[in-house]
This record gives structure tokens, C-alpha cells and sequence, in this order.
């Protein structure tokens, strides 16, 4: 089984892959050996508060689905972020945009609620220099992780949900598989670009992240293509009234 499920959480199955589970685990030890139990402990602690903040931003798109009357069956938990499964994307431009843009408004929300207290509590000093290094900094690494994800996942090329926004906005202006196109594409150049630039700075999870959205961009123009060759398909030789 590719997955383990966690829990269930406002009626979405929320499950983690397999190889997610070890992730938690491999920060705690590599931390650990290299400077000591407690580094290695708060490597491990901050792994899960990450995620929290990754949980909630996919949870926000399956509500908004949701509200639409898109199913959501579950959402699972990769090493490199989560994925909500949709029974459908809709093509109605507007619902599209709504559901990609308020994970992103999650993470920027949450940080805003967050600043002035987190600020207050862990001090100035550790809240503008986030670190393992003490349990403050680490949640001020935490904290910063939200705004980071908000902007990541603005980037406008699939599989981000700029992306996604992006293809909303264009295919108010053009066909869906036209709009499709032009944001795959932006996801395969930054894919390049971020394969690149893990090899220069050898960054090996930039590189890993560079493969995820090549791959997740070209499926997402392969799907697009295959629907829209069905629905012309079905329109020419659909069923003739006898």
C-alpha cells in the first residue's frame, strides 16, 4: 500500500505516502548525528508543524471544492508537499480560481493571526532569526515556513496553484485547453529552471521538486488534451436519433 491513513478531518481522509513517514524521521536523525539529540529532536518537531501548515492549505482547497459540490476524498502527504484528489477540476473559470487561490490566502492569513503573538512570546531576537538552534527559533522557522509556501505556491505554473489561477484568468479570454497550455508550459520552464539551480547550488531538493512539477505539468496538459479529444469525439460520433 503506497499510503497510510491518518484520520479523517471534516469529512476528507487525510493520508500520508509511505514515503512521507520517514521524512520526520531522516531530519531527527540527520540533525542528531550532526549536532546533537535536542538539534535533532526540534529537526524532528519542525517537520510536523510544517506539514500542519501544508494540511491546512490543501484542506482549504477541498472545502472550497467542497462548497462547489466537488468531492474530495482524501488528501495525502508527499516529502515535497500534499495533494488534495478532486473527483473533478472544474471548468467553470471563477470556481477554479476560488479553490486555487485560498490555499495560498490560508498561509498568508494564518501568519498574519500569528505574527504580533509569536512575536510578543518567542521575543524580536528569535523571531527574525529562525534556526534550530533553541525551541524558539524553531518555531519561528515554523512560522516563516507559512508566508514562504504562500508565495512558492503563487508561482504562476502548474502544478502550483498559480498555476492554476492563471489558467482561470486566461480561459476567460481563450479556449480551457488553450489557457491549459500556455500554464503547463510556464511549469516546465521553472521546472528547468529549478532542476538548474538545485544543480548549482546542490540543492538536492530543489532538484526533486523540479522533477515533481515537470511531471505534474505535463500530466496536467496530457489530461486536458485527452478530455477535450473525448468531448469533439463523443460530439462527432456521439449517438444519432434513428
Amino acid at each position: 500500500m503506497s499510503s497510510i491513513r491518518l484520520f479523517r478531518l471534516l469529512g476528507v481522509d487525510v493520508k500520508a505516502h509511505w514515503t512521507f513517514v520517514f521524512l520526520p524521521l531522516f531530519f531527527g536523525f540527520f540533525y542528531g548525528a550532526s549536532y546533537g539529540a535536542a538539534v535533532g529532536f526540534r529537526a524532528f518537531v519542525l517537520v510536523i508543524l510544517v506539514f500542519v501548515c501544508v494540511l491546512g492549505h490543501e484542506l482549504t482547497h477541498s472545502l472550497r471544492a467542497k462548497a462547489f459540490g466537488i468531492r474530495v476524498p482524501q488528501i495525502t502527504l508527499y516529502p515535497i508537499g500534499g495533494v488534495a484528489s478532486m473527483q473533478r477540476i472544474p471548468r467553470d473559470p471563477r470556481q477554479e480560481f476560488l479553490i486555487a487561490i485560498v490555499g495560498p490566502l490560508f498561509n498568508f492569513m494564518l501568519a498574519a493571526l500569528l505574527y504580533f503573538p509569536l512575536l510578543w512570546l518567542l521575543g524580536r531576537d528569535n523571531f527574525f532569526s529562525p534556526s534550530l538552534d533553541s525551541w524558539p527559533r524553531t518555531f519561528a522557522n515554523a512560522f516563516w515556513i507559512n508566508p514562504i509556501l504562500g508565495f512558492f505556491n503563487l508561482i504562476p505554473a502548474f502544478p502550483m496553484d498559480g498555476g492554476r489561477v492563471l489558467r482561470a484568468i486566461l480561459a476567460t479570454r481563450m479556449t480551457y485547453l488553450r489557457a491549459t497550455r500556455i500554464s503547463a508550459n510556464l511549469g516546465t520552464l521553472f521546472a528547468i529552471l529549478f532542476f538548474l539551480l538545485g544543480i548549482w547550488w546542490r540543492h538536492g531538493m530543489l532538484a526533486l521538486i523540479a522533477i515533481f512539477i515537470y511531471t505534474a505539468a505535463s500530466s496536467e496538459k496530457n489530461q486536458v488534451q485527452f478530455e477535450e479529444f473525448l468531448e469533439h469525439r463523443w460530439e462527432d460520433d456521439g449517438p444519432k436519433k434513428g
